[in-house]
Order: C-alpha cells, then sequence, then structure tokens
C-alpha cells in the first residue's frame, strides 16, 4: 500500500507535529512570528561537540559543521536557503552564568531551558544527544563539559570531545513555506 505525501504551509502544523524538509524529519516546537522553531526527530549522526574540548558553541566545530556542511546538505536535498531564519541561542551555563553569552546561527543544538520548555513536544531519541548549554563556563574549571539529553528524555553532561554524542539540530523556518 503507497503512502500519501501531503505538502501543506508549516504555519498550519500543530506543536509537536512532525514533517519533512530538506530531507530530514523536523518536529514542530514553536511558531512565532512568522517563523517556526524546529527540532530534528531523532539524533541524525554523532560526533563531538568541539574538537578542542571547549563548551562554548559560539566557538565550537559542531556550530561550524551545522552552519556550512549539515546545511549545505539541507539545501541540496531541496531545503530552500532562504527559508531558514537565523535564531539567536542563549549560551547561558547551567549553572547560570552568562560568560558565553548569546551566538547567532541558521542551524544549532536546542538549550536546556529550550528542552524543559519544549519537553511534551519532543520525542525520545534513538541515543543520547548534544544541548548548547555549557555545564558550567572556563573561568570556573569547566572549559570542556557539556549539557546532554540521554535517549530517555532525561538531562547529564559530557565531555565535549567525546565522539559519541548525537546531533539533534534545531531551525527556525519561515513558516509560509511548503512541508511534506
Amino acid at each position: 500500500m503507497e503512502k500519501t505525501l501531503k505538502t501543506g504551509k508549516l504555519a498550519e502544523l500543530a506543536e509537536g507535529s512532525r514533517f519533512t524538509y530538506g530531507g530530514v524529519e523536523w518536529v514542530v516546537l514553536d511558531h512565532s512570528a512568522g517563523n517556526t522553531l524546529c527540532l530534528a526527530a531523532d539524533v541524525l549522526e554523532t560526533r563531538a561537540f568541539d574538537k578542542k574540548n571547549k563548551n562554548n558553541f559560539a566557538n565550537s566545530s559542531i556550530r561550524e559543521y551545522l552552519n556550512g556542511e549539515f546545511l549545505e546538505k539541507l539545501i541540496e536535498a531541496g531545503a530552500d536557503a532562504e527559508a531558514f531564519i537565523d535564531m539567536t541561542l542563549d549560551l547561558t551555563s547551567d549553572d547560570g552564568l552568562k560568560e558565553y553569552g548569546t551566538d547567532n546561527v541558521k542551524i544549532g543544538l536546542i538549550s536546556c531551558d529550550q528542552y524543559r520548555k519544549f519537553r511534551d513536544f519532543i520525542p525520545d531519541a534513538s541515543d543520547w544527544w548534544w544541548t548548547c548549554t555549557p555545564y558550567s563556563v572556563e573561568s570556573k574549571g569547566y572549559a570542556y563539559s557539556v549539557r546532554c539529553v540521554y535517549s530517555d528524555g532525561t538531562l547529564d553532561d559530557g565531555s565535549a570531545c567525546s565522539g559519541s554524542g548525537g546531533v539533534r539540530p534545531l531551525c527556525a523556518l519561515k513558516s509560509e513555506i511548503l512541508v511534506s
């Protein structure tokens, strides 16, 4: 039996709905001001948060990958480059320190605060995955520890250079785009 592919505007999907765009299955987290915040429905691959074992997302190798090679893969798979809206990630550490500030990206990782806010819409994953939230900051002696989410949804932390961490990208898309 063939499945019928349905296409519609992203704005018409309820929070928690899944859709495919750029060859990736996403989950709708929130609609706001003509944009839709989306998280990959599952871990897409595993890789280190940062090859130099630093926990500041703004300077990390995972940020470089997501906004370079990964974004290009989405576009090659049919996503419109203009559909991705810059979003600001809050890089406040889990202990409340604001040393790392914020970062503006097209593709990022969810913060622990966003994870808690949208937890009802986020399905458990097949493996553990990174957030953009540092455990603490370098000036407090924690330059390497990053918060992560286990496959059952519980929060923990891991060493940024661990190559076994899951990548579950976050993006903001124009709500008017057509998705399947």
